[in-house]
Parts: structure tokens; C-alpha cells; sequence
């Protein structure tokens, strides 16, 4: 046991940045403590010198815990513990204790380094392990080099690759091929220009599935402004994307034939106006109309209806282009819009063709049905220059054909060749 002189101790230990105490072994009273120590507890020196240092601890649980390691190993080293300021507010210490001399009082001398912000800085990193441990969204830390450094359970729950397969690679194992490299290029222009970037990524899991992820990356800079990290957060929108394509279908195609509605006809109908006009070209609307359909309904029953509009709209869509748009209004109501077209001969060709392949017999599920066509047409812009009016002037040309004997087309107000003779 070092024997410790009162005199001498004070000059050494007053200025020391780490808070020094000494108290008695028998009672615990406090007779020496320097400002450091002081300062620590936020008592002045005259109030702590003649207190018992037991006082100065977080709560009894934390004074029992080190009085009884003094009485079993006789001194602590560098252990955590937690101590309580005057105002109520604890705080954690690297505490050493030796026994020593006072004089001839026997003694404890404890040395107390304030760790609270180490401790502070730590649970903090903890709490954000967790939460980046627990999050539902994929991380994925890389270095400045796009090498992988960590990843997360979401991440491993998303893509298939478990950490020990991502870390050391780069973020291309997760590549779908689906994005050309302009998309990769604007990508990392946006991170090198503001630090950040997000938007939707086709990337594939591990067995191969591509799935669809939103992901937001950001760079990460340290203390000389240099990039550390890169921070990929990501979460798994393919169910949702699927949702939303399965609403919009339903909301624009015919459920029963597959083709565009009324809906989507119109914004098709629109946009092939604009596309005429800055381009300077021209289109055809195609209006067609089953004669027949409503008795194979009443023989057959609806069910063999169905079957047969199924089957007259996929004939509709052979005589076409896959460039042009086939829709079904309602009922048997069919639209054509004949994109990029150069004069009406060319729209009477398909026309004719429409006509003679829907009064092609139908076989229907065990049934003979047959149909007519009536198709008017309207040419843009030499009928009308505007949608409203085409699909009038379409219209009102296919209600004449039925007037004139149906199974065959015309054009709008032509009337010395408004029907033409499919045999001529």
C-alpha cells in the first residue's frame, strides 16, 4: 500500500483533467477531492470535502456493485460506471480505485474520467445498428469504390444474396439488364453533381426473378469533405407496381376481348390528332358495327356471344398493323384508328379486308355463327380536324352503310361512292 503525502498530493493532483478523490476506508467521508472532480458533480469543493463518496453514486445498486469488488479484489480498474450531478443528472466515468495512505489514515483513491459523450456516441451507434438491422427497407453501405461493406437482413430478405455473398462485391450482382447505360450514366451524374438520387430500378434476386425497387442513394462525406460511403436504400415496389398496372388495365381495356375501351380509345383517338397535325399527316377512323350479333346471342345464349367477340376482335386486329389501335366501344362496337396513312385507297383496302374476314363463318364452341360488318370511316384532316367530329362523321358514315345493306364500308360524305361494292 503506496503511502500518499497530504502536502505534496494537493500540487500534483489540483491540476489534473481527470476528477481525483480521496476518502476514508472507514467511514467513506471524502478529504481530498481536486476541481476537476468537483466540476464533474457540480459541487463546490467545500461542500464535497467531509461528504461520503457513496453520495456521489448513480443509485445504490451502482455503490453496492463496486463496494463489493473493492472487498473482493481490493482496487477497480478502469471499470464503467455511473455517477450523479448535483442537479440529478447522471453521467458515466472510467473509474480506477486504489487503497492507499493518507497520512496514516487508510484510504481509497479513486481517479473518475468522464465518458458520457463516448457512451452517448455509442449508444447512438447501437440504436442506429438496430434500426438499420430492423428496418423493413434494403441498406447497403459500399465504398467509394461501389465495393459492398454491409448490408441488412432486409436487404438479404429482398434480393436472395446473404451477407457473406454481397460483401466484397459490387452492386451489379443485383443488374437486370433492363436499363441501358444512359440510365446508369444520368444516375450517377445526379450523384456526383448534388450527392444523391432516387428513382425506380429494375434489379433481379438472386434466382433470377427481376422485381422492381424504389432506391434512394447517397453519398456519404468525412471530415476533409472526401467520399467514405455510398447509402443505398431500397424497398421492393413490384407487388404495388402490379396493383397499379392491374388498376389502369382495367380501367382502359375491355375485359371480355382484351382491347382498348372507350377510355383509352379516346386518349389514343387524342394523341393521334396531335401527332397528325405536327406532323403533317393523315389517319383514319374506322367505325364497325356487327350486323347479326344480337341473334347469335338469342340462339347460342350470351355465353357463345362472348366467344364470338373474342374471336372478331382478334380477326380485327390481323387485318391491322400492330402500329394502328383496335378498340371495342361497347356491345359489338369496334373502333379503328389507321395511323400514317396515304390516301383512301389504302384505308378502302384494309376496310375490305375487315369486312370480308368478319363474314368469315364463326365456329364457336361446338356452334356455326355468322356476322356482318358495317364500317363507316372518317379521314383526318380531310373530313374533320378535330376528334369530337371524326367519331360523328365516322359514325353517321357506318349507320348509312347499314342503310344501304350492311356487309360493307364507307367514307363519310362521298355520296356518289359511299358504299363500295366488295365485288367490283
Amino acid at each position: 500500500m503506496t503511502e500518499l503525502d497530504p502536502v505534496g498530493l494537493a500540487g500534483v493532483l489540483e491540476d489534473s483533467p481527470i476528477g481525483v478523490s480521496i476518502s476514508r476506508k472507514r467511514d467513506g467521508v471524502i478529504v481530498f477531492a481536486n476541481h476537476t472532480f468537483c466540476e464533474l458533480i457540480g459541487v463546490p469543493r467545500a461542500k464535497v470535502i467531509g461528504s461520503k463518496a457513496r453520495d456521489y453514486y448513480v443509485d445504490d445498486q451502482q455503490r453496492a456493485t463496486v463496494i463489493n469488488y473493492m472487498k473482493r479484489h481490493g482496487s477497480v480498474d478502469h471499470a464503467e460506471v455511473q455517477f450523479r450531478r448535483s442537479d440529478g443528472a447522471p453521467f458515466w466515468t472510467l473509474l480506477t480505485i486504489r487503497e492507499s495512505l493518507f497520512g496514516t489514515e487508510p484510504v481509497n483513491l479513486a481517479w473518475v474520467y468522464d465518458i458520457t459523450e463516448r457512451k452517448n456516441s455509442e449508444e447512438r451507434l447501437q440504436l442506429a445498428a438496430k434500426v438499420v438491422e430492423t428496418a423493413n427497407e434494403g441498406i447497403m453501405i459500399t465504398g467509394p469504390d461501389g465495393t459492398i461493406e454491409a448490408v441488412n437482413t432486409a436487404f438479404t430478405r429482398i434480393t436472395g444474396f446473404s451477407l457473406d455473398e454481397a460483401i466484397g462485391r459490387k452492386p451489379n450482382i443485383l443488374k437486370s439488364g433492363r436499363h441501358d447505360n444512359d440510365f446508369y450514366r444520368d444516375m450517377w451524374r445526379s450523384i456526383l453533381d448534388s450527392g444523391q438520387w432516387q428513382g425506380e430500378v429494375w434489379n433481379r434476386r438472386r434466382t433470377g426473378e427481376v422485381f422492381i425497387e424504389w432506391l434512394s442513394i447517397a453519398t456519404v462525406r468525412d471530415a476533409f469533405g472526401e467520399v467514405s460511403h455510398m447509402l443505398g436504400i431500397f424497398s421492393d415496389i413490384t407487388a404495388r407496381k402490379e396493383d397499379e398496372e392491374q388498376v389502369w388495365r382495367q380501367a382502359n381495356f375491355d375485359a371480355l376481348t382484351g382491347l382498348p375501351n372507350r377510355s383509352l380509345f379516346l386518349d389514343r383517338l387524342g394523341q393521334a390528332v396531335k401527332a397528325a397535325k405536327r406532323d403533317k399527316t393523315r389517319f383514319a377512323l374506322l367505325f364497325i358495327d356487327l350486323d347479326g350479333f344480337k341473334k347469335v346471342n338469342d340462339t347460342h345464349g350470351h355465353a357463345v356471344g362472348d366467344l364470338l367477340l373474342q374471336e372478331a376482335a382478334a380477326r380485327l386486329l390481323l387485318s391491322v398493323r400492330s402500329s394502328d389501335t383496335v378498340a371495342r366501344l361497347s356491345g359489338d362496337e369496334f373502333t379503328v384508328i389507321l395511323h400514317d396513312v396515304e390516301g383512301r385507297n389504302e384505308i378502302g383496302n384494309v376496310a375490305a379486308k375487315v369486312v370480308a374476314r368478319l363474314a368469315e363463318p364463326f365456329e364457336l364452341d361446338g356452334h356455326d355463327a355468322n356476322v356482318q360488318a358495317s364500317v363507316g370511316i372518317a379521314v383526318f384532316p380531310d373530313d374533320a380536324d378535330d376528334a369530337a367530329l371524326l367519331i360523328r362523321l365516322a359514325d353517321r358514315a357506318m349507320y348509312t352503310v347499314k342503310g344501304s345493306g350492311k356487309n360493307n364500308f364507307g367514307f363519310h360524305e362521298m355520296p356518289e361512292r359511299l358504299v363500295y361494292p366488295l365485288d367490283a
